[in-house]
């Protein structure tokens, strides 16, 4: 297993280590000649430019009945790494194979991020004191991958990855060689995977045609069913995705409905006018806070610094603070996790707390006189008589319990 694979090459000092390198001896030789080589291979895509997020996934732990027990970080070891690199090795020799060879296939292509969005994202980075130093339209892998470097265990890393993969394009399939922006490779494809996605099957069949001569009426027939293959297969690609991320958020939220009104650390995902986009850290679940439960200050969204700032206060937040919430709600339809930042929260329930309910010893008309409310005439609420203990007030005892509110609430 990876794990295994893991501590054989990573805790060859500990017990379980030295345990497991006894029982596998005869591959420890080959798991380390394994372990050279992706290094070697690493560091070679890393000089060239290629963009690598080591971002923090989650995974769903599910119960016999599909239910989410918990949500766990992903394990992301060497002999994961050690395994997508030669995978990514194997996509690129057989790309470079069919298009050397002029045989028609499918290419998965990345192309380069548009200038307008790239524009967009400097202007937010530099906020943070970061910058890609290049201009928009000489952009290379290599200053997103510095950039990256840069910001490896800060706060705001995460939000900012984030982000930076939504200015990138989305990779597609195309008959087309046209590169990959982020592998900062001149050819790619999918070629690994023939079980699980239909476009490493065509490369499969499109490799073994490539081992005999190819007729014209063959190469006809492929070149004019590619360009359908690869627009079907980039649109159900997209479909799929996102149909596992609702399904997904959908589980997250569900887990979190035993949850209301417990607390949890976070980290500032998103911020906007309407309020702050928080990940809780224990659970990897992304909800809400609303300004409208920010009710200690009036808060402005200073957009071109992505932050909101308290008008009476000046306090602020921005991405990648840490805060403390408290879970509200949860919203099953709208797949939405209602949060409150804990100390605001728990300040306006205690000042609720001492100022108590309010009695007057006025008399209703009096008392609604002095709150501008016109007096009426009559012997009191309803119609000239007191509602019956223990019974709903009259009509007009209402009405003035109604305005009287609305008064103190102004």
């Amino acid at each position: 297993t990876y794990t295994k694979v893991n501590a054989i090459l990573n805790q060859k000092d500990t017990p379980e280590g030295q345990r497991l390198r006894e029982e596998y001896r005869e591959l420890v030789p080959m798991f380390e000649l394994m372990g050279e080589l992706f290094e070697v291979l690493n560091a070679a895509r890393r000089r060239r430019g290629s963009i690598d997020f080591d971002m923090r996934e989650s995974k769903l732990m599910l119960d016999d009945e599909g239910m989410v027990e918990a949500i766990i970080a992903t394990e992301r070891n060497v002999a994961h790494r050690l395994i997508e690199e030669f995978m990514l090795l194997a996509n690129e020799t057989v790309a470079g194979h069919l298009d050397s060879n002029n045989v028609p296939s499918l290419y998965r292509i990345h192309e380069e991020p548009d200038p307008v969005k790239v524009e967009a994202f400097e202007e937010f980075i530099s906020s943070f004191g970061y910058s890609l130093t290049a201009p928009s339209n000489n952009l290379h892998p290599k200053h997103f991958q510095k950039l990256i470097d840069k910001m490896k265990g800060t706060p705001e890393e995460r939000p900012i990855a984030t982000l930076m993969l939504r200015t990138m394009q989305k990779a597609r399939y195309d008959p087309a060689n046209l590169g990959h922006f982020g592998l900062a490779a001149d050819t790619y494809t999918h070629f690994t995977s023939p079980i699980r996605r239909y476009p490493d099957l065509v490369v499969h069949r499109a490799l073994r045609e490539s081992r005999r001569p190819m007729t014209e009426a063959r190469r006809e027939e492929l070149t004019d069913d590619l360009p359908e293959i690869a627009r079907h297969t980039s649109e159900r690609e997209r479909r799929a995705a996102d149909a596992e991320r609702e399904i997904v958020q959908w589980k997250k939220v569900r887990f979190m409905a035993d949850k209301v009104g417990d607390e949890f650390d976070g980290y500032v995902t998103g911020v906007s006018a309407f309020g702050l986009y928080v990940e809780l850290i224990e659970h990897f679940v992304e909800g809400l806070v609303h300004v409208s439960t920010m009710a200690d200050d009036y808060y402005r969204f200073i957009e071109r610094q992505h932050i909101l700032r308290g008008e009476n206060s000046s306090r602020v937040f921005r991405l990648g603070d840490r805060v403390r919430v408290q879970v509200i709600r949860v919203d099953m339809e709208r797949r939405q996790l209602d949060l409150g930042i804990a100390d605001i929260l728990n300040a306006i329930r205690e000042t609720e707390e001492n100022r108590g309910p309010r009695r007057s010893k006025a008399k209703p008309r009096d008392e609604a006189r002095a709150h501008g409310v016109p007096a009426r005439q009559g012997k009191g609420p309803g119609k000239g008589k007191a509602p019956a203990k223990g019974g709903r007030p009259g009509k007009r005892e209402r009405a003035f319990k109604k305005a009287v509110k609305g008064r103190r609430q102004r």
